[in-house]
C-alpha cells in the first residue's frame, strides 16, 4: 500500500480549482498538473494575443542568508552577485565541478545578506543539497518549496490586469525586478516569451490571488494555462527546459548559454572546464530549426546530415503563432550553422529541416 502512496502524483494547492475550470490533467515530472483546459493551441494563442495565467506552485524556492552569504553566493555561482541591488533578480545556470548543468535558477536579491532562489520542480532536493552541502557556519539554505505557492501571469494584457488586481503600485515594476506582495513577491520573470509577472505567496493566499486574478482578468481575455501551451510557448521563445537543453553534463557554452555566465571570475565550479571550451571551442551546440517538410519533431529523435548521425532532438511541436512545425537539438558545431538543412528521422523517415536563428518568436516591445 506504501509503495502505491509513494508513486502517485503529488496534487498542486490548486487542484479542485483546475477541474472546476474543466482543466486535463496528467503527470508531469511527479506532479499531477492540467495539460491544458479547452486546447493547447487555445491556450498558447491567448498568451500571445491576450493574457494566461499559470499555476506553477510545483516550482522550488530556497532561501539564502547569513553574514557569509554574499561570499559565498560569489565562490558558487556562474555570474557576480554583489552588484545585484535589492529587490533585482538575474538568471544563470547553476553549474557542477565538470561544468555540467545541475539546474538553472533565478537569484532574486532580498536584502545585503539575503537571497531567494527559484529552482526547477524536479530538481528542489538536488539543488537544496547542492547548496546546503557547500554552505559555511554563517550561512543558513532553508527550502521555502512546501510552504509558498507560485502563479504566472503572462501575456500583452499581463500589466493592465495586475495593476487593476492589486493597484497602480506595481505598474513600473520594471523586467528582473520584483517588489514586496502578501507575504511573498511580484516579480516581472515569466517562461513564455511574453510581458508578464510571477506572484509567489504564502500557500493560505493563493487561491485568494487566482480568483481575484480572473475576477478583473475574464473581462479581459485572461484564461487558465496548462502545461501544454507553457511548453509550447517556451519552445518558441527558445528557452531552454530542464530534462531537455539542460542537464547534468551538457555545458552552458553547448547549451548557447554563454551570456548568462561570467567567464572573467577568477573561480566558480566548472570555471576552468568552460574557460578550457571557451578557448578550445565546442563540439556540440544547441540550434533551432524548423520543418521544410510535413512532421512534427519530437525529444530524442535521431538528427542527420546526409544519412550520417549528426546530434539529437531535445523539444519539438507545432505553432500555432506561425503554424509551423519547430524544435530545439544538439548538433555537432560544424552543421550548426544558419540555413543549413538536415534530417529529422520520424517513423524511419528522413525529413527536411532548416537551422533557423534562435528565438522562434520575439514578442514587439
Amino acid at each position: 500500500m506504501s509503495m502505491t502512496l509513494e508513486t502517485e502524483p503529488r496534487k498542486l494547492p490548486l487542484h479542485e480549482e483546475h477541474l472546476q475550470k474543466g482543466a486535463r490533467m496528467g503527470d508531469f515530472g511527479g506532479w499531477l498538473v492540467p495539460l491544458f483546459y479547452t486546447s493547447i493551441m487555445g491556450e498558447h494563442t491567448a498568451v500571445r494575443t491576450k493574457a494566461g495565467l499559470f499555476d506553477i506552485s510545483h516550482m522550488g524556492e530556497l532561501l539564502v542568508e547569513g553574514p557569509g552569504a554574499i561570499e559565498y553566493l560569489e565562490a558558487n555561482l556562474p555570474r557576480r552577485i554583489a552588484p545585484l541591488k535589492f529587490h533585482q533578480a538575474i538568471y544563470m545556470p547553476l553549474v557542477n565541478d565538470r561544468g555540467g548543468m545541475v539546474d538553472d535558477i533565478i537569484v532574486y536579491r532580498m536584502a545585503e545578506n539575503r537571497f531567494l532562489i527559484i529552482v526547477n520542480a524536479g530538481n528542489i532536493q538536488k539543488d537544496f543539497e547542492w547548496f546546503a552541502g557547500r554552505a559555511p557556519e554563517d550561512v543558513i539554505v532553508t527550502d521555502l518549496s512546501e510552504s509558498m505557492g507560485l502563479l504566472a501571469l503572462q501575456g500583452p494584457l499581463s500589466r493592465e490586469i495586475l495593476t487593476e488586481a492589486f493597484g497602480a503600485y506595481y505598474r513600473d515594476l520594471k523586467r528582473f525586478y520584483y517588489l514586496d506582495f502578501e507575504g511573498g513577491i511580484i516579480t516581472r520573470t515569466g517562461y513564455t516569451g511574453e510581458d508578464g509577472y510571477e506572484i509567489m505567496v504564502p500557500m493560505s493566499k493563493l487561491r485568494a490571488v487566482w480568483e481575484v486574478l480572473f475576477r478583473v482578468g475574464g473581462k479581459k481575455g485572461l484564461v487558465p494555462v496548462g502545461f501544454g501551451a507553457r511548453d509550447t510557448l517556451r519552445l518558441e521563445a527558445a528557452m531552454p527546459l530542464y530534462g531537455h537543453e539542460l542537464n547534468d553534463t551538457l555545458t552552458p557554452l553547448e547549451a548557447d548559454l554563454e551570456w548568462a555566465l561570467d567567464l572573467t571570475k577568477e573561480r566558480f565550479p566548472g570555471s576552468e572546464v568552460l574557460k578550457g571550451q571557451k578557448r578550445s571551442g565546442i563540439l556540440k551546440k544547441r540550434i533551432g530549426f524548423e520543418m521544410i517538410e510535413r512532421g512534427i519533431p519530437r525529444q530524442d529523435f535521431e538528427v542527420r546530415k546526409n544519412g550520417r548521425p549528426v546530434g539529437k532532438v531535445t523539444s519539438g511541436s507545432f505553432i500555432p503563432t506561425t503554424g509551423k512545425n519547430i524544435g530545439m537539438a544538439y548538433v555537432e558545431t560544424g552543421e550548426a550553422a544558419v540555413g543549413n538543412v538536415l534530417e529529422v528521422m520520424i517513423r524511419d523517415r528522413a525529413v527536411q529541416a532548416a537551422i533557423v536563428s534562435l528565438p522562434f518568436y520575439k514578442r514587439k516591445v
